[in-house]
């Protein structure tokens, strides 16, 4: 059989110098919010669904737009702060491959509240971020990203 291959999207949550961050139900990791991308959506809109489904909060997604253009019928679509290609080893399924949208967003309403995706929800700081039980590829991308955003 050969290896499913997904399209995902997942949005690094940035606030005060420290990432929310979600104990994944099935992967028994941390991880950002996020999951696959469905029919018709756009990569950027199910990193906005996800996040909301998953932690209770309305994202603003922010990044460069280093490409501006004059043709109405053409659009600039939000920038992921990285692209990454996964191998995926769930506990319960055979593995499988993210093609993972991974998007940086600001609150901009709602309140922090776990589902029943998740065992926990917290905010991490870098030194939290650093030593948490996840993959190696997400503490990396996501020290990276609170680097570039510290700020906010």
């Amino acid at each position: 059989m050969p290896t499913k291959k997904c399209i995902v999207a997942g949005c690094m949550v940035i606030e005060g110098g420290k990432m929310l961050m979600l104990k994944h139900r099935k992967l028994g990791i941390w991880v950002p919010p996020g999951g696959h991308v469905e029919e018709n959506e756009f990569p950027y809109e199910a990193a906005i669904r996800e996040t909301k489904e998953e932690t209770g909060v309305d994202v603003e997604l922010i990044g460069d737009d280093n490409v501006k253009h004059a043709d109405e019928a053409a659009h600039t679509l939000p920038e992921p702060f990285a692209i990454l290609y996964e191998n995926v080893p769930y506990k319960t399924k055979p593995m499988h491959i993210h093609f993972d949208m991974v998007y940086v967003g600001r609150i901009v309403g709602g309140e922090v509240a776990a589902n029943d995706e998740s065992t926990d929800i917290k905010w991490m700081d870098r030194e939290e971020i650093s030593i948490m039980e996840s993959f190696p590829n997400v503490k990396e991308v996501a020290l990276k990203a609170l680097e570039k955003y510290a700020d906010m």
